[in-house]
């Protein structure tokens, strides 16, 4: 019914959906947003995606792959898990045997000199759903060059023969200032006419902006003098107003369970609650299960914060949740 090699199928299809996929009993695939890079050495520019790391500290199942693998083959939750377990023990087994596995699609895992893993991501797909159509974009770098002109070039430039202004005659010289002489006269008269003109007409919009300035100058003084004697009373003040910031909306959830029971899920709430934590079941997701959430933020900034101090409190399974989750 299910062998190894499709749990990549299955843990492909979750990435594009969640920031975490734990694979039970052996680590969960942890994604981030990369954004776009460049590099300059090879002119090329690659789209934003999500970057894969691996987290071999959280093991816990959250129940998400085998739900997934349940709804997708028809068959109960505990089949699910038992597929789940056969297809971990042989991942296992070829890491022991040739010492590193591939899962298509995800990357390579390869145990180093401490048995511990390491995981090289393969980015055969990108996750990012907003980079959906984009693809890697190799730029030309463009060279200009000065192009050297041939001997002919210069050879033609040099055969070109000067053209030489010829002079002209006294007489004619003559003969041109003697009939210019009179319009030149005429032109300088009217320049003399147009300047005076202007100079009135300065001076009496000089004249009408100061008496302009006076009169502004005089009306503000008086209100100053009458606003100094009026005395003013509000007898009956206006009512004062609260202004109330909007509720944030928090999509940002710290998970830690998931329980097909809703007793279950009650029962781990009060536990969380005890210890301090403003726990809540934020819904049932699109497998049937309840999530139960140590506490919910409106950024992810205060999430990550939140999802450090949890897990150094000894809570590995803990993970983020992105997204407004279904009402119960």
């Amino acid at each position: 019914m299910f062998v190894a090699m499709n749990i990549a199928e299955y843990i492909s299809e979750l990435l594009y959906r969640h920031e975490c996929v734990v694979i039970p009993g052996f680590g969960a695939l942890i994604t981030r947003r990369v954004p776009a890079q460049y590099f300059q050495s090879t002119h090329t520019i690659y789209p934003p995606k999500k970057g894969l790391s691996l987290n071999a500290q959280i093991t816990q199942s959250d129940g998400l792959l085998e739900n997934y693998i349940a709804s997708d083959l028809s068959i109960p939750f505990s089949d699910a898990r038992l597929e789940v377990e056969r297809a971990v023990q042989s991942l296992k087994n070829q890491m022991d045997e040739d010492g590193s596995a591939t899962l298509y699609k995800i990357g390579r895992f390869t145990l180093n000199a401490d048995q511990g893993i390491s995981f090289t991501p393969m980015y055969v797909l990108n996750y990012l759903p907003e980079a959906f159509g984009l693809s890697t974009q190799e730029l030309i770098a463009i060279q200009s060059e000065v192009v050297p002109q041939s001997e002919t070039q210069v050879e033609e430039q040099e055969d070109q023969v000067p053209v030489i202004p010829m002079p002209i005659q006294e007489k004619d010289q003559e003969e041109t200032t003697e009939k210019s002489t009179p319009w030149l006269r005429y032109a300088a008269a009217g320049a003399v006419l147009l300047g005076l003109s202007y100079i009135g007409f300065r001076g009496y919009e000089n004249q009408k902006q100061q008496e302009a300035l006076a009169i502004e100058q005089k009306a503000d003084k008086h209100l100053r003098t009458r606003i100094q004697e009026a005395n003013i009373f509000i007898s009956d003040p206006l009512p004062s107003i609260e202004l109330t910031a909007a509720p944030q909306i928090k999509n940002f959830h710290i998970i830690a369970g998931a329980f097909r029971e809703p007793a279950n899920a009650a029962k781990r709430v009060r536990q969380l609650k005890n210890k301090g934590y403003n726990a809540k079941v934020i819904g049932v997701n699109s497998y049937g299960l309840h999530n139960v959430a140590f506490d919910s933020y409106a950024t992810r900034e205060e999430a990550s914060n939140a999802l450090t101090e949890i897990k150094n409190l000894g809570y590995d399974s803990a993970w983020m949740f992105v997204g407004e989750l279904p009402e119960e």
